[in-house]
């Protein structure tokens, strides 16, 4: 490892302070340290601030700061620029169910992890695109097919491997991995995934049948949606991020992308600890 690299949400508080604890890191281990441009004014001035994209091309280690949609963020650039460098989440804000640590936690974190020896964990992403249509889009959380707030329901039929699952009157549906397992799609009645489970999680949005339920497919299979009645304001999104909008007829086609997300994690903080605590898990035993 030669290149540390920090993407961070500059709207979060603490920014600057994550900063140089990871640049006092990374002279510790004679590394380098790049940030991207969107946060020069939190960096320290002997840090170098380069565009998201250098930071991508060039880092052997990537630290996302913020909350999960700056993790989300990471695992995407690091997608788009062809590459599976490592990706270290710190939550500088409420929730920060992906990220890994919070930020006051870093300074003890960094002062016991060793470069060489990563503990990382290989997250499938999704592969999104238009049938007839070049290019895709990816995804590590989920793909949505949705409708803005003021259009009708929409109408679309689901086949996987080129058989008819089932036609869907709903207000969108969610294709989410395991790792997007416990947001939007849990909010849509989804079940919890463990992130080392690879399948493919089928969400309908408020559908209008109540047997419509949520569905896991394998993660070696191809979703195509067509949609059967649709209007100018229906969209794909991946990871929140609009990808492209849709019409009747169109096809939208998913399936797992070749490169995956290679997230950090620390040993103190399993899945099932974050689940515990993140979802307030709790329950009480009767003594009898």
């Amino acid at each position: 490892m030669k290149s540390v690299g920090i993407l961070a949400n500059p709207l979060k508080e603490g920014i600057g302070g994550a900063i140089e604890l990871v640049a006092d890191w990374c002279e510790s281990q004679a590394l380098e340290l790049i940030v991207d441009d969107r946060n020069r004014d939190a960096a320290p001035s002997s840090v170098r601030c380069v565009p998201s994209s250098e930071v991508v091309a060039r880092a052997d280690l990537i630290f996302a700061f913020g909350g999960d949609g700056a993790l989300l963020f990471a695992a995407r650039e690091v997608a788009a620029g062809g590459r599976e460098t490592p990706i270290f989440g710190v939550n500088m804000g409420s929730l920060g169910f992906l990220t890994q640590i919070a930020g006051d936690e870093l300074g003890t974190v960094l002062a016991a992890l060793d470069p060489a020896e990563l503990p990382v964990s290989d997250r499938m992403m999704l592969s999104v695109g238009l049938s007839g249509r070049d290019g895709t889009d990816v995804a590590l959380n989920d793909v949505v097919i949705t409708k803005a707030a003021e259009s009708r329901m929409l109408s679309f039929e689901a086949r996987v491997d080129g058989e008819l699952v089932t036609r869907y009157a709903a207000d969108g549906l969610i294709l989410a991995t395991p790792t997007g397992s416990t947001a939007h799609a849990l909010s849509a009645g989804g079940p919890v995934v463990a992130p080392n489970v690879e399948a493919i999680i089928l969400a309908p949005i408020c559908p209008h049948t109540l047997s419509l339920r949520p569905l896991v497919v394998p993660p070696t299979v191809e979703i195509e949606i067509q949609m059967l009645s649709s209007d100018d304001a229906t969209i794909v999104t991946a990871d929140g991020h609009k990808v492209f909008g849709i019409g009747q007829e169109d096809v939208v086609v998913v399936r797992t992308a070749d490169t995956r997300a290679r997230l950090v994690e620390i040993a103190e903080h399993s899945y099932y600890e974050i689940l515990r605590r993140k979802m307030r898990w709790a329950g009480r035993v009767r003594e009898r």
